[in-house]
């Protein structure tokens, strides 16, 4: 059994990517929720492969005590093969740099940019232990073999492309920052971890129809009025797909939903 964490489970692409994963009995998810009593979506999925955690990302203790928890349900001796970091907000969808609210911006680095490395740096012992090899994969001999499965999967946005970045001048300025600082904490990051053969990638889920995704319509209908939204479905479908083909001689790689390259 290969074993997922989704931190930030608790609606939208999150909850989308626990449901596409739970369709192979092979898998079992670990699914996190700042308020799990408050995740109607999570909590209605009925599956002995699934586990609720607690984890508000923005608070220390709360994930530490996640992490622990994490470790107390994988089966003893085993760690994680892969750990999706969902967590976002979105809180300055059209404000100008110069109106920008400084305090929340604060609160958006927290959460996209500052939460990610607390998340990813508790859980990366569970994802530096060892995996024991699927009945249906080859045996794999040494340990560093083991954990060439092993992903860490930051999910972020084409908006933090430096590249992309003047095309799309006017939206989300903040959350474009907060997602190029997420590209260069998983670049570097990534970098070292490669060495211990865990693969390190940032994933564009495209523009989804969810809470997030609705709250720029405006924007979007006058600046890319052919471009159309994708299902959370279809995004979570495609982005495991992704996921699932990339390989340790690919990290570190910021691909979209569709298996393309996104420019740095």
């Amino acid at each position: 059994m290969r074993t997922y964490l989704v931190v930030g489970a608790s609606r939208g692409i999150g909850l989308a990517l626990v449901v596409e994963l739970l369709k192979d009995p092979t898998i079992l998810v670990l699914a996190t929720a700042r308020a799990p009593n408050r995740a109607p979506g999570l909590q209605a999925l009925s599956s002995s492969r699934l586990s609720i955690l607690e984890l508000d990302v923005t608070d220390a203790t709360s994930v530490e005590r996640a992490a622990s928890a994490a470790a107390a349900l994988l089966p003893a001796g085993s760690g994680l093969d892969c750990l999706i970091y969902n967590a976002a907000v979105l809180l300055q969808e059209v404000t100008p740099f110069e109106q920008v609210d400084l305090a929340v911006f604060q609160q958006e680095l927290l959460t996209n940019t500052v939460a990610p490395l607390h998340v990813v740096r508790a859980f990366l012992p569970l994802l530096r232990l060892p995996h024991p090899p699927s009945s249906t994969s080859s045996s794999l001999s040494s340990d560093i073999s083991h954990r060439q499965s092993t992903k860490i999967v930051f999910v972020s946005s084409d908006l933090g492309s430096l590249e992309v970045a003047p095309t799309k001048a006017g939206l989300c300025e903040t959350y474009s920052v907060c997602k190029a600082g997420l590209g260069m904490l998983a670049r570097k990051w990534g970098t070292t971890l490669k060495e211990e053969g865990i693969c390190t990638l940032i994933l564009h889920p495209g523009w989804v129809d969810t809470d997030m995704g609705n709250s720029i319509n405006i924007w979007m209908s006058e600046h890319r009025p052919g471009l159309s939204k994708i299902s959370a479905t279809e995004s979570a479908a495609r982005c495991l797909r992704v996921i699932e083909d990339a390989r340790i001689e690919d990290a570190v790689a910021f691909y979209a939903y569709d298996g393309s390259r996104v420019p740095w």
